[in-house]
């Protein structure tokens, strides 16, 4: 830039000391041309030494994966994403000859949960520290492609005790989560999902946090009248909200958070309209209407975590109303109709969940996870057992899983075998979506992982 300023200063003296001779050359505009020229490039420079200097105070750091999943089973199972997502054991379907249909083990060999991300740390802004993260895999899965998807994507300040997130990652409920091996996370019995939320983080004191979320749908959405999708949520116009206190602890955490969630499951109904004609004849016609019902689910939630050296047990309780949405077996149905107004009543399906998770070791990990879910229904009967929608079976009168593991950790590599009882007790279907159970149904699931961390 000297270089600029020293050219411009010998180009202003000799042009100026030649045309000070001349009367027919505006000499002031000339100077006021070659001002703003030499201002014009100052400017520009410090511009892009800004520019140069935010992009030294940003580090960049790759991370990620490729991992190989081998499955067996021993029955067919209500499955996610391809089957990686173990959920439950299909429940028996018997033809004319008592052979159950759904007693056909099967083999799975899958490599598209490999994933990789960015991990972005950037300058100070508004006196916090700026981060950003983008992560991907392979798991959007359909029927002959695996389908690119992003999993997390977003970006957060970072005060000294507050923090500032926006954008998709886990659902708030997903910060204490099982340690397993296997693809989904410990679901039906952990919560897991990843949705676009505002999220702020408080710390109050030396050790208590405090977590505040508004939580919009996307991929992972709530089941209803028209299957899986984020519209009840969005006619909703609210999104949920999540609150959690927790204090942490040296070794031992525990604390308790609360999901409220409002759905509009219908934003048109039918209405019976009765039509006069002109001879005085009434009768009674169909009509498309509006409606503005709503269905409300509160999900709290108790959980702790204790770790010593290489141990570590955790846990979770969960009472869940409506949370289809983070692939927990529930839902909601239909209770009432009003043909004069199209309008629905409608009432959450309810469960109590719980995990419990302990791991032991370092270079060699073992470890254990069990689960157990009651199906509590709702608290009326439905209009028919085809108007009310969950995730997982709908006779499902409840479930408990004992899955134990062991992985070898060498360098970047990871050998994972882990196994899966998982036991459905299954019954006739209810009006108030509460099944006795008349029949247990059990899965078993080995399966060995291969991972290469980078």
């Amino acid at each position: 830039m000297k270089k600029i300023v020293i050219f411009f200063t010998y180009i202003h003296f000799f042009v100026f000391g030649a045309l000070a001779q001349s009367d027919s050359v505006d000499v002031a505009a000339l100077k006021a041309d070659i001002k703003r020229e030499v201002l014009a490039e100052l400017r520009a420079e410090q511009e892009a030494e800004s520019v140069h200097k935010t992009l030294r105070d940003t580090k960049v750091s790759l991370y990620g994966f490729v991992r190989n999943y081998i499955s067996y089973d021993t029955r067919q199972c209500i499955t996610l994403a391809g089957d990686i997502y173990n959920l439950m054991p299909m429940d028996v379907e018997l033809n004319a000859e008592g052979e159950d249909l759904n007693a056909v083990p099967k083999t799975i060999f899958i490599a598209f949960s490999s994933r990789f991300g960015f991990d972005i740390a950037g300058p100070t802004i508004l006196g916090a520290a700026s981060s950003a993260n983008l992560e991907a895999d392979f798991v959007g899965f359909s029927v002959n492609n695996m389908v690119f998807r992003v999993r997390h994507a977003y970006v957060q300040l970072a005060w000294e005790k507050s923090a500032l997130l926006v954008g998709q990652t886990w659902h708030p409920s997903f910060q204490l989560s099982p340690t397993i091996s296997g693809y989904g996370a410990g679901a039906p019995f952990s919560t897991s999902a990843r949705m676009p939320q505002i999220q702020l983080k408080q710390r109050m004191g030396q050790n208590w946090h405090a977590l505040l979320s508004a939580i919009f749908q996307h991929n992972d959405s709530s089941y209803g009248p028209d299957g899986k999708t984020y519209d009840y949520a969005r006619w909703n116009l609210w999104p949920e909200g999540y609150l959690s206190l927790k204090r942490v602890g040296e070794h031992f955490t525990f604390g308790a958070g609360v999901s409220v969630l409002s759905l509009k499951p219908r934003r048109e109904s039918i209405a019976i309209r009765e039509i006069t004609a002109e001879d005085g004849t009434v009768t009674s016609e169909p009509m498309r209407v509006k409606v503005n019902d709503r269905v409300l689910g509160i999900t709290p939630e108790l959980f702790a975590d204790y770790h010593y050296d290489r141990f570590n047990i955790k846990g979770k309780v969960i009472y869940t109303q409506n949370a289809s949405h983070m692939q927990m077996l529930s839902g909601f149905g239909a209770t009432a109709y009003d043909p004069a107004t199209g309008s629905y009543e409608y009432a959450p399906l309810r469960s109590l969940t719980t995990w419990l998770n302990a791991t032991y070791g370092s270079k060699v990990r073992g470890g254990v996870l069990l689960g157990y879910i009651d199906n509590l229904g709702a608290k009326k009967d439905f209009l028919s057992t085809d108007d009310f929608w969950m995730f997982g079976a709908k006779n499902a009168d409840y479930i408990y899983r004992i899955a134990p593991s062991v992985v070898y950790f060498a360098k970047n590599l990871e050998l994972g075998l882990e196994g899966d009882y998982t036991v459905v007790g299954y019954g006739d279907l209810a009006l108030n979506g509460r099944t006795k159970a008349l029949r247990n149904v059990a899965n078993v699931r080995a399966c060995l992982m291969v991972r290469y961390n980078f």
